[in-house]
Order: structure tokens, then sequence, then C-alpha cells
């Protein structure tokens, strides 16, 4: 186990999400500050695996990949029955 440089993190937090914050970590018999920085970590993964695919999918549409009308999506995602996906554009 390899262990990583840390440094000091400031922030502000509303009183009530810090005693949920601290309940969660004596649950877990963990510091708040580890249960904060698992979170953060968890976001920031989220975030940037999110980016990633946008930046592919943007790429891809500059490329020619087929596309799909955000209309035929919409009434696709509002659909009650188990109508096929919609064809793409191009």
């Amino acid at each position: 186990m390899s262990i990583m440089a840390t440094t000091s993190f400031t922030t502000r937090i509303d009183s009530e999400l810090k005693m949920q914050l601290d309940r969660i970590a004596r649950f877990e018999d963990r510091s708040a500050s580890y249960v904060a920085n698992q979170a953060i970590r968890a976001y920031v993964e989220e975030r940037l695996a999110t980016r990633n695919l946008i930046e592919t999918g943007l790429a891809l549409v500059e490329q020619g990949a087929p596309t799909l009308a955000p209309n035929a999506v919409h009434d696709w995602l509002k659909a009650d029955d188990d109508r096929p996906f919609p064809k793409h554009d191009r």
C-alpha cells in the first residue's frame, strides 16, 4: 500500500451537513476527514469521467458518427410502451 501525499483543504459546510458527516464517520469508525475525502474523491472521479464521455462524444460527432435528434430521444424516454430505440439521423 503506497502512502499518498496530503494537503490541507478548508471549506465551509452547513452545520446540518457537518453533523451528518460526523454521524457517518462514527458509523464507519473513521474520521470525518476520511469520509469527506472519500466523498470528494468519488465526486471528482465521476465528474472527470462524465467530462471524458462528453469530449469523446463530441469528437465522434465531429468525425461524422451517427447522431440522434434530441426530440426523438426525448419522445423515446417519455414513451410508456416498449418502442425500439430511435434510428440515427445519418
